[in-house]
């Protein structure tokens, strides 16, 4: 009987599947670079919190020359946008996340809704930028974009990853800190159509690999439930023959680029003229003030061309004894644009102020900022309770920033520079968005949606 054979060397290769990781990044929604105001659109700027801009002088003149971080509250900012009002705040792989605020009328039909606006009826496009917190690889990585609210539309609800990773950008936040991104411009359509939002609605942004799934952004979207009406008298002060008349577009800068981010119906009502010239001829009152506005101050013309249409103006409030400014009102006063042929010395607008430091109901625009739209906005945002974004003492607002940084339209078109011999302050160069200061702030909407001029029951 033969030996048993026996084989060597024979075995199996088993090949295990690869295991390929969902890479790490986070989903921030921006704004296109073409916007124009036509909707709200909020976030924490870059700029806001890490010393990347070079400031010259502080607000009081002092100088800085050195870069800084454009707010002064930077903790308290970096909570506005991380909590407050956030719905279910997120911190992806345990880093800060501050979301993006986004502010549309609902296209909706008048039995949906009452108040609702064709304005955004097509949505509004926004850019997707993609922060790497480490290497990105062209894989299948998915970014599905979801919400709960049946009127909240996004389209598309998901994209390609590697459609969105083209041209890494690389920004330096100061120091040795950068930050690597990639943007995607205008790749999501957002919209609010059959209903409106009763709450702060959220868009939750997940990055989904295989079985792999996690949050890595959110877009809030502002309740649009209450769209509250602020009326505008603009008056064409007439003091000789060649007065300026009402341009066609102060219509659509107060509905379309302006008070339509805080979700407020704004809008000229009425378009009157006030003939100081004809009343000088009856009225000595009025004769004495156009034969002493050229030595007056801006607060003097104001008050008292204020206090002249109260008395002879075709379109003087008929409620709280005529009076435009009156403190107590809760929403039956319009607001009184005065636009003139007066100059005022440098001012270019003004906007009433009581005693007690509350903005009033009216302002006025002076020759020299007739075809400013920024004056006419900022001033109108003084009379529906903003201050100055950089304005400090009994007059601050939540937030400080540096004069003459941001595109807000309550910042100023030129820097602060050093103080001249009698405490003015000169200005240390333009605003870099001189022409393009279109903005209000996220918390902004808030206090302009409680002035005590607007008009909810209509």
């Amino acid at each position: 009987m033969g030996s048993p054979s026996i084989q060597f060397g024979s075995y199996t290769s088993i090949t295990r599947p690869q295991v390929v990781t969902l890479k790490k990044f986070m989903v921030h929604f921006r704004r296109p670079s073409d916007y124009q105001g036509k909707y709200g659109f909020d976030w924490l700027r870059d700029e806001y919190i890490y010393p990347i801009e070079t400031v010259t002088n502080d607000n009081n003149g002092t100088a800085i020359g050195a870069p800084t971080a454009l707010c002064k509250n930077v903790a308290a900012l970096k909570t506005e946008y991380k909590t407050t009002d956030v719905v279910n705040p997120i911190s992806p792989y345990g880093m800060d996340y501050y979301s993006a605020w986004l502010s549309i009328f609902p296209h909706t039909t008048t039995a949906q809704f009452a108040h609702g606006s064709r304005m955004h009826r097509n949505g509004v496009d926004l850019d997707v930028e993609i922060e790497a917190l480490e290497s990105l690889v062209d894989d299948a990585t998915e970014i599905l974009f979801e919400t709960n609210n049946q009127f909240l539309k996004i389209t598309p609800s998901k994209l390609n990853l590697k459609d969105l990773i083209g041209s890494k950008k690389t920004k330096n936040l100061g120091g040795t800190t950068t930050r690597d991104y990639y943007l995607a411009e205008k790749k999501v359509n957002i919209k609010c159509k059959g209903g409106t939002l009763n709450a702060h609605e959220e868009i939750k942004v997940f990055a989904k690999l295989g079985s792999q799934k996690t949050e890595v952004g959110k877009l809030m979207v502002y309740k649009n439930n209450v769209i509250p009406k602020a009326e505008i008298v603009a008056v064409n002060v007439i003091t000789g023959p060649s007065s300026a008349s009402l341009r066609s577009d102060y219509q659509y800068l107060f509905k379309n680029q302006s008070f339509n981010q805080a979700l407020i119906r704004a809008e000229v009502r009425v378009d009157t003229e006030f003939n100081l010239v004809e009343l000088s001829k009856k009225k000595p009152a009025v004769r004495a003030f156009l034969n002493n506005v050229s030595a007056m101050s801006s607060q003097q013309i104001k008050q008292t061309l204020v206090n002249l249409y109260e008395i002879y103006g075709r379109h003087k409030p008929t409620t709280n004894s005529g009076q435009i400014n009156y403190t107590g009102n809760t929403g039956t006063t319009r607001t009184y644009l005065f636009y003139t042929e007066f100059l005022a010395g440098n001012v270019l607008g003004s906007c009433s102020l009581d005693a007690n430091n509350n903005w009033g109901n009216s302002y006025i625009i002076y020759k020299s900022a007739l075809k400013d739209d920024h004056t006419i906005v900022h001033e109108a945002g003084h009379s529906f309770g903003l201050p100055h974004v950089f304005q400090g003492g009994s007059f601050a607002g939540p937030y400080t920033f540096y004069h003459g940084y941001t595109e807000n339209y309550l910042d100023y078109t030129w820097q602060a520079g050093s103080l001249d011999r009698v405490g003015r302050l000169l200005g240390s160069g333009d605003n870099k968005f001189k022409g393009k200061m279109y903005s209000f702030y996220k918390w902004q909407w808030k206090m302009l949606r409680t002035d005590r001029s607007l008009i909810t029951n209509y």
